[in-house]
């Protein structure tokens, strides 16, 4: 190093390593801001995280959309379809982003989404029992 090009101190700048692309399974992870298009406000479709998300397409239509897009219709394939906050737990993808991508494919027309059951449906004894037969076949 030239005396020209040496720092007041005296001492060389120590480098900095390059920042790397944040890796998942030893791939390279797309950032949040390119899976939801810099969208940061909720797109028309409002989803909580208790929202039951399936897949409005089929294998054959998932071709040219992102893998990210292409996992999340996997995912949640009928009949039964997840939750907003399952599909981000899985996706590792916080909540906020996850919603945001999730209301672009309902925009889209590539899921169908169900809000939670409301209290008066959550009485049904019928349905209880239901749901507890099939939790103990688990």
């Amino acid at each position: 190093m030239a005396d020209s090009d040496m720092p007041e101190s005296g001492l060389p700048e120590p480098q900095r390593p390059e920042p790397e692309e944040p890796r998942r399974g030893g791939r390279r992870r797309t950032r949040l801001y390119a899976l939801t298009d810099g969208r940061t406000a909720a797109p028309h479709t409002v989803l909580t995280m208790d929202t039951t998300i399936t897949a409005a397409v089929g294998v054959d239509a998932q071709a040219g959309l992102p893998t990210e897009w292409q996992a999340v219709l996997a995912m949640c394939a009928p009949p039964g379809g997840r939750a907003v906050a399952e599909i981000a737990a899985r996706m590792g993808i916080r909540l906020t982003p996850m919603t945001l991508l999730l209301g672009e494919l309902a925009d889209r027309g590539l899921i169908h989404h169900r809000p939670p059951l409301e209290g008066a449906e959550t009485t049904n004894v019928h349905l209880l029992m239901r749901i507890r037969d099939n939790l103990a076949r688990i």
